[in-house]
């Protein structure tokens, strides 16, 4: 088994998903643990870019201009946090 399905596999068991948007940092250290790379963060960081790549992560800026992640177990199908982010109720009032 190859790292990136090692990790999917852990966070899919966890249930991670219910965590809700975290920091990188927790991130990190979940993928450190699992896969055992203590002291080598160049490829902690890689892997978890490949997999935010390939859809398993979701993003969101915060308003201090840093971002959060939410792990997403199916790719393929978009939550409700990324499709409420890009569209913003608009009211509108008549006079």
């Amino acid at each position: 088994m190859n790292a990136e399905n090692s990790v999917l596999g852990y966070l899919t068991y966890k249930n991670i998903e219910n965590r809700g948007f975290v920091k990188y940092g927790y991130y990190k250290k979940l993928i450190t643990y699992i896969l055992d790379l203590h002291h080598k963060e160049y490829y902690v960081r890689k892997i978890f870019l490949k997999l935010n790549r390939k859809g398993y992560f979701i993003r969101r800026e915060t308003e201090q201009k840093s971002f959060l992640y939410k792990f997403n177990s199916n790719p393929k199908i978009k939550p409700k946090e990324e499709i409420n982010d890009k569209f913003k109720p608009v009211t509108l009032t008549f006079d």
